[in-house]
């Protein structure tokens, strides 16, 4: 590894896995979901923990920030998606009707709606003001890992454990040999990103449903992947202990950092897409330089 890309090393709780990190639109604050029950608050400039949000009652799968940077949304193992505000730590809403964990939420770019998908193999919209569920949509016939939105928050992207992805009422996007466990849609909304536990990450085409690439990516599986602000490269994490750099439109690989000890669970970026945030399976937050 380059170590000159290195920039820091964090711990959030000893022993707990770090399932989801997020970087606020203002860029000032990270947000660690984690097998300890709990979301934890980072100031991004002093890399100190500012606060623990506490009132799950098992892991927090998944975290989303609003694009006001206020409210934080977190989906756990206890069935339930909560509401918290960023700057008073307190719990808002918890939201109730998925009937197993929620694996992946998202909000849409004016900050009204969540997104949610589950083990129940349910997709659910919700109301964020009033923590109403609009509708239930059920177009897989297994575990939901993973839901992203179109820059329009018209369409809703789904990966599934049943090795399809769901693009809204358009159809289903289908090649990989197992689960989806992560999807991601570009800037212009022209092209879907998806990993898998098959080890590949393909890019498809958003309008015609082509698969335009394919490429192996990591062994034992991919489990996550997000797109630059800018659209032009993705950042993958996978169960060989690495986070990895591509190039977008080509699939070429830029860049592997390899100084886990566990596997890679979650990765974010700051808005400028300067720098890359990672958590893994043994409690450990890491941050790069983009390469």
């Amino acid at each position: 590894m380059d170590m000159e890309h290195t920039l820091g090393l964090w711990l959030a709780v000893p022993r707990a896995s770090v399932y989801s990190v997020v970087i606020t639109p203002d860029g000032h604050t990270l947000l660690s979901g984690g097998a300890d029950k709990t979301i934890l608050v980072w100031d991004v400039h002093t890399a100190q923990q500012q606060y623990t949000l506490r009132g799950h009652s098992d892991w927090v799968y998944c975290v989303a920030i609003t694009p006001d940077s206020k409210t934080i949304v977190s989906g756990s193992s206890d069935k339930t998606i909560k509401l918290w505000n960023l700057k008073s730590a307190k719990e808002i809403q918890t939201l109730e009707g998925h009937l197993d964990t929620v694996c992946s939420v998202a909000i849409t770019p004016d900050g009204r709606t969540i997104v949610s998908g589950s083990r129940d193999t349910t997709i659910k919209v919700w109301d964020l003001s009033t923590g109403q569920e609009i509708r239930t949509l059920t177009p897989h016939s297994d575990w939901v890992y993973s839901v992203a939105l179109t820059p329009d928050g018209q369409t809703i992207v789904s990966a599934c454990a049943d090795a399809t992805i769901q693009v809204g009422d358009i159809g289903k996007l289908t090649g990989h040999t197992a689960g989806v466990t992560s999807v991601a849609i570009s800037p212009d909304g022209r092209l879907i990103v998806s990993g898998s536990i098959d080890e590949t990450i393909k890019i498809w085409d958003f309008a015609t449903g082509q698969q335009l690439h394919t490429f192996t990516a990591h062994a034992d599986g991919v489990t996550c992947v997000v797109i630059t602000p800018d659209g032009q490269k993705i950042v993958s994490g996978g169960n060989d202990k690495t986070v990895k750099v591509w190039d977008l439109k080509t699939g070429k690989k830029i860049h592997t950092f390899t100084d886990y000890v566990e596997a890679v669970l979650s990765v974010g970026m700051t808005p400028d897409g300067r720098m890359i945030v990672s958590g893994s399976r043994n409690s450990v937050i890491k941050w790069w330089e983009m390469p």
